[in-house]
C-alpha cells in the first residue's frame, strides 16, 4: 500500500483485511467477493442491509491514523460495536476494552493497598486486655515520650 501512495480512506479497509484481526466471513469480505468482477465494487450501501459482522472506518486522520470498528449488524438501523482497532503509522493494533483498562488499574491499586496492609500488620500487636497497639523500637518509644513532654 505504501508504494501506491500510502494509506487513504479509500484503501484502508483493504489494507486492514491483510491483518490478523480481519474476519474473512464478515459482510465486507462477502460483499467484496460478490462484487469483485463488476462495477459495484465501490458500492457500500448494500453493507447496511446485510446482517452479520461488519468493519467500518469510524475515524480518520490520514495518512497516519485510522480507527476501524467491528460491528454486529442486526438490522439496517442497529449495529452493536464489538471491538475497535486502529492503524497508526501503517501498523494495525487492537484497542483495549474499557473493562480491561479499568480492571488492570483496579488490580494494581488493590495490590498496593494489600502491600500497605501487610506492612501495617507487621507493626501491630494484639493483647486481649489492651487491644491493638503498634510495636515500637526503643528509639521510637523514646522519641514519642519526648514529643509528649514537649507538648505538655
Amino acid at each position: 500500500m505504501f508504494q501506491y501512495g500510502g494509506l487513504r480512506p479509500d484503501n484502508v479497509l483493504e489494507y486492514f483485511s491483510q491483518s490478523p484481526f480481519w474476519d474473512s466471513s464478515s459482510n465486507n469480505a462477502v460483499l467484496k467477493m460478490q462484487t469483485q468482477f463488476n462495477d459495484l465494487q465501490h458500492s457500500f450501501y448494500d453493507l447496511k442491509n446485510m446482517v452479520g459482522i461488519e468493519f467500518s472506518v469510524t475515524h480518520q486522520e490520514p495518512p497516519s491514523l485510522f480507527i476501524i470498528t467491528k460491528f454486529r449488524r442486526t438490522s439496517p438501523t442497529r449495529a452493536v460495536p464489538l471491538a475497535v482497532y486502529y492503524i497508526a503509522d501503517g501498523n494495525a493494533y487492537e484497542a483495549p476494552t474499557l473493562y480491561s483498562i479499568i480492571s488492570t488499574r483496579m488490580l494494581s491499586s488493590i495490590k498496593r493497598v494489600e502491600e500497605a496492609f501487610d506492612v501495617a500488620r507487621k507493626h501491630a500487636e494484639f493483647h486481649p486486655s489492651v487491644g491493638y497497639t503498634w510495636k515500637e523500637t526503643a528509639d521510637q518509644k523514646r522519641a514519642r515520650q519526648e514529643a509528649l513532654k514537649d507538648i505538655q
